[in-house]
């Protein structure tokens, strides 16, 4: 695989603030938080599409090599293990978006909405509730984790 480095990776235009105010204070960059969405909406079964709403969030280029695995193992898994849905990463991002954007739902629906103000545009944080959200988050990653072991238990 080529791992293209020229794509712009988009997610919906409301979680534009959001993921601007989580990097650098759950995650350290976007992709780092685009990722965990994704793999919360692949679990789900759960996807999203950015549709018109679509705005630019990062490079592909800073997608790490095992994020970029983990993109190609979902759409494979998803195919039945077609390699014809991993040849072109664009549609592979276009893909994961969705995924994506809809593991974002789920972080606000079970995570973030005691720590939000919404409007129709945008969602922000409020910084006040969100003293101890780092470390919320974490547990709830762990949470999310913990509980798939026990499902395959």
């Amino acid at each position: 695989m080529k791992m293209e480095g020229d794509i712009r990776v988009r997610t919906h235009a409301r979680y534009a603030r959001l993921y601007n105010e989580l990097k650098n204070f759950v995650v350290g960059d976007s992709h780092e938080l685009f990722y965990v969405c994704a793999c919360l909406g692949y679990r789900a079964s759960r996807q999203q599409p950015v549709g018109k709403n679509a705005e630019e969030r990062f490079w592909s280029r800073t997608i790490t090599p095992f994020e970029w695995a983990t993109y190609y193992a979902m759409l494979l898994q998803e195919s039945d293990m077609d390699f014809s849905a991993i040849q072109d990463d664009r549609n592979v991002i276009a893909r994961v978006e969705e995924y994506a954007n809809a593991g974002m739902e789920i972080i606000l629906e079970e995570l973030l909405h005691d720590y939000v103000t919404c409007d129709q545009r945008e969602i922000r944080l409020d910084r006040s509730l969100a003293r101890e959200l780092p470390k919320e988050f974490l547990h709830f990653i762990y949470d999310q984790l913990n509980g798939e072991a026990q499902k395959q238990a």
